[in-house]
């Protein structure tokens, strides 16, 4: 009996190891996109402190309404691959334990606000609240502790559940930093034009690639297939932006060869030279 319970112990230990190193895979993939809108937070905060200064509170708005909706606009489609990519990106990374993707798509969402709350933090620094974001995280740090022990027991929920508590602590990070930033400065965002063209537009991509994906991998392989199919999503996603003009020419201009781009695209006869 006893040898019973010690295999049955071992077994429930062994299998908390391999869903902890599942979700290690996960956080591992979803920061790399993060990387990329991080860098916006880094910017952000010397610019804006310097605009404050001298009170130019134009420029602050735009460099902030900006950032807020070039992390949209970059974390959105990444959101979208690894949707509709879960399975093969896991595989491709990790072949010889490739579960976990309903773990990923649902880590998506944490992704989302995450890259949202580097920009908003960001903005917060500027502004020098720097106690804001530290009260914020330890209320969503709280709550997520609490959904941990509640969600993580429950055989039926499991790991899923540290993701779900994550999701939680993002979004209330989010909710209570974005309140009081609004109270320093309402960001110049507009709901059509920065969260529901990018949403869309995202999801085409999504779709498409997943289709694309299903086209080539009996061909391919796997890895071949995963690889082509994000280079064609990145394509696509490109298209459809600069096709539904969502970034507008002072916005191209905040760009990296802002100038060189927009000249072509008005060359291209996409835009017209206003």
């Amino acid at each position: 009996m006893l040898g019973i319970l010690e295999g049955g112990k071992a077994a429930l230990e062994a299998k908390a190891m391999e869903l902890s190193g599942i979700l290690s895979k996960v956080v591992t993939i979803i920061h790399l996109p993060l990387a990329i809108t991080g860098a916006f937070c880094t910017a952000l905060v010397p610019a804006i402190s310097s605009a404050i200064s001298v009170k130019d509170y134009e420029t602050v708005n735009k460099r902030l309404s900006f950032s807020f909706f070039a992390s949209i606009l970059i974390i959105m489609p990444c959101a979208a691959g690894l949707v509709a990519l879960a399975e093969p990106i896991l595989k491709l990374i990790y072949p010889a334990a490739s579960n976990g993707a309903n773990i990923l798509i649902l880590s998506t969402i944490t992704m989302i606000f995450v890259s949202l709350n580097y920009v908003v933090e960001g903005g917060l620094y500027g502004f020098g609240k720097v106690h804001i974001p530290a009260i914020a995280l330890a209320i969503g740090g709280i709550v997520k502790l609490v959904l941990n022990i509640i969600l993580i027991s429950n055989p039926e929920i499991n790991i899923l559940g540290a993701v779900i508590s994550s999701i939680a602590c993002q979004v209330i990070l989010f909710i209570i930093c974005m309140y009081y930033l609004n109270k320093e400065i309402k960001l110049n965002t507009n709901f059509k034009d920065h969260i529901l063209k990018p949403f869309f537009a995202s999801a085409v991509m999504g779709v498409l690639v997943y289709v694309v994906y299903k086209l080539m991998v009996s061909a391919l392989g796997n890895a071949i297939a995963t690889i082509l199919s994000i280079c064609a999503g990145t394509l696509i996603y490109l298209t459809l932006v600069i096709a539904m003009k969502m970034l507008k020419k002072e916005e191209i201009y905040m760009i990296p060869f802002g100038t060189k781009i927009y000249s072509l695209l008005v060359k291209l006869k996409i835009y017209k030279e206003s």
